[in-house]
């Protein structure tokens, strides 16, 4: 038996509760997100043998509007009270971009 077992089990348990582990998460979710966005709509664009800079530029431009939309969707205690500038460009990009939200179950079966 191992006595430091319930010692860490108690304080693995509140690192994965703490206000870090909520920002890493956030964090990891916005940079998926617009890693995904991006290569998705440059490579959309280079397949269609468009050219490179509008590749590129598209795929900044569908980056930033998942960005801004999972900020927009944070509920928590993490962004509350936060000032964010955006270009009302980008808002009304952000509000016209047909985004599909995919949310994983809490708990996985197992």
């Amino acid at each position: 038996m191992d006595p430091f077992a319930g010692l860490a089990d108690y304080l693995l348990g509140r690192i994965k509760q703490g206000l870090w582990a909520q920002w890493l998460r956030f964090l990891f979710e916005m940079g998926f997100s617009a890693i995904v966005s991006f290569l998705f709509s440059c490579g959309l664009v280079l397949f269609a043998q468009g050219p490179t800079c509008v590749a590129v530029g598209s795929g900044m431009i569908f980056a930033a509007c998942a960005m801004t939309y999972l900020f927009r969707r944070e509920a928590s205690r993490l962004t509350k009270g936060m000032i964010v500038v955006l270009p009302a460009d980008e808002a009304a990009k952000e509000l016209a971009a047909n985004f599909q939200v995919i949310q994983k179950p809490e708990q996985e079966k197992k």
